[in-house]
């Protein structure tokens, strides 16, 4: 991958099974017979009436970065909280030597193996992956690093699905552990997985592979959920499951108060833009268009909150050349990273939040923004355009430009808001209402698994 991209149980031995309709590289990494199921072990898996799932998510928050995966974590501890499912979170991560002169990669090895994020058991073993090259046999490497994990994982809590999130590489490595201990997987399309690596070489046959052999699918967005369908997963067991938000966490407050509490300006217009300071972000382009947006608005301001991504190639020397050369250096605030804790306040700060990607899944901040009663003004990618068929939350721009940016950004300037109407259709989104949802592929999963095991018991009993 580019380097943007960040067995026989019982006996200890692994019977060799045909890996024929794999890729001739592959072939060898399902040399396991299906773990068989047995009553005994239902019974266990099953005892205080929760089904065991296990949730293979390599972007999941930790101590260490905190914001790492958020929007994962929330979707987990809301089917958590339904109660009916007993979830363990294994998010692997790239083994990396404590070197702190590498200061992008070093929390890797900080990063706790075992600990609770938010009421959430997590662990996470170590994989190895070769810097520049690794990724094109990313999932093969997690596989072969976490098989013994996962093995003393399901001695004490024996799962009956996987929950993957990112279809490469977590996907096709939940293909592999599905194939491994005869359960079902459920798969999530969040972005660039589905939009962009099905095109790469290798990852491409990867991911095909893995969702031909996946048994529910969620996409963000109808998009991702299309690009899942063109790509193997067949077509009647591809949801489309949009992120939800913390209403509760991220809720308006008086503009002022906000202001005042920040240190930011009372009398001037603020453009808020949040998240990873990277070149698909777009935070470049509002730059640019500042100068047209200022020519009919005069005291409008940027604002910009995000710090380096740990993936992806850092693009924050470029968006100082562009604040350089459009001489905008007194309109645009680099507010830098922020808390989670803390991002009400900068919505709440802001007339309008922008998002200028050019390439997304169900992006999280328009939502928090929307939660804080914020209008959007955002590209059309990802889950946007379903998004804004609802009136009155934003506006759509007609493609990726400074052109469009400058008149769409100007044109939401000017109109009055209604920011509680905004606010209460936002309530309607949580991460409680996303949960059912997924609640309900889960139960569709098990549903399959459990009455083809019981036509197996049957057809043994006959027997």
């Amino acid at each position: 991958m580019p380097s943007d991209c960040p067995g026989g149980i019982s006996s200890g031995r692994s019977p060799s099974v045909s890996g024929s309709s794999l890729p001739a590289r592959q072939r060898h990494i399902h040399d396991f017979a299906p773990f068989m199921d047995s009553p005994a072990r239902d019974q266990t898996a099953r005892r205080d009436g929760r089904r065991k799932v296990l949730v293979l998510a390599s972007t999941f928050p930790s101590s260490v970065q905190p914001i790492h995966g958020v929007f994962v974590k929330e979707r987990v501890k809301a089917v958590a909280a339904r109660d009916e499912f007993d979830l363990r979170v294994m998010s692997t991560i790239p083994y990396f030597p404590p070197l702190k002169f590498f200061p992008r990669w070093y929390p890797l090895s900080q990063t706790p193996r075992q600990e609770m994020i938010d009421g959430l058991a997590v662990s996470r073993p170590r994989y190895a992956l070769i810097p520049k090259i690794g990724g094109y046999w990313h999932a093969e490497l997690m596989y072969w690093s976490i098989r013994n994990a996962v093995k003393r994982l399901y001695a004490e809590f024996p799962f009956e699905l996987i929950d993957a999130h990112f279809v490469y590489a977590d996907g096709v490595v939940a293909a592999m552990l599905g194939r491994d201990y005869n359960v079902p997987v459920v798969m999530t399309a969040r972005g660039e997985d589905m939009i962009r690596f099905p095109d790469l070489p290798v990852i491409g046959d990867s991911i095909r592979w893995g969702l031909r052999r996946g048994t529910r699918f969620v996409g963000l967005s109808e998009e991702l959920a299309e690009k899942m369908r063109q790509n193997g997963a067949p077509a009647d067991r591809v949801s489309v499951i949009s992120n939800g938000v913390d209403t509760q966490k991220f809720h308006p407050i008086p503009m002022d108060e906000a202001r005042r509490t920040l240190g930011l300006p009372l009398n001037r217009r603020i453009i808020i833009g949040v998240g990873y300071l990277l070149e698909r972000k777009g935070f470049h382009l509002a730059i640019e268009a500042l100068p047209a947006i200022r020519e009919k608005h005069p005291d409008t301001m940027l604002v910009i909150v995000g710090g380096v991504a740990r993936w992806g190639q850092d693009y924050s020397a470029e968006i100082q050349e562009s604040i350089r050369k459009s001489g905008m250096a007194d309109h645009v605030f680099l507010a830098g990273p922020r808390p989670p804790e803390e991002l009400f306040r900068w919505y709440s700060s802001a007339d309008v939040f922008t998002i200028l990607s050019s390439r997304e899944g169900s992006p999280n901040a328009p939502m928090e923004a929307l939660a804080c009663g914020v209008p959007i003004v955002a590209t059309p990618i990802g889950s946007i355009p379903q998004l804004l068929t609802t009136p009155g939350l934003g506006v759509m721009l007609p493609e990726r430009s400074v052109t469009a940016a400058a008149n769409g950004l100007s044109s939401a300037l000017t109109k009055e808001w209604d920011r509680r109407a905004i606010r209460e259709w936002a309530v309607g989104q949580s991460w409680a209402s996303v949960a059912q949802s997924v609640s309900k592929v889960f139960f569709e999963a098990l549903g399959e698994r459990d009455a083809q095991t019981g036509s197996a018991t049957q057809q043994n009993a006959r027997e």
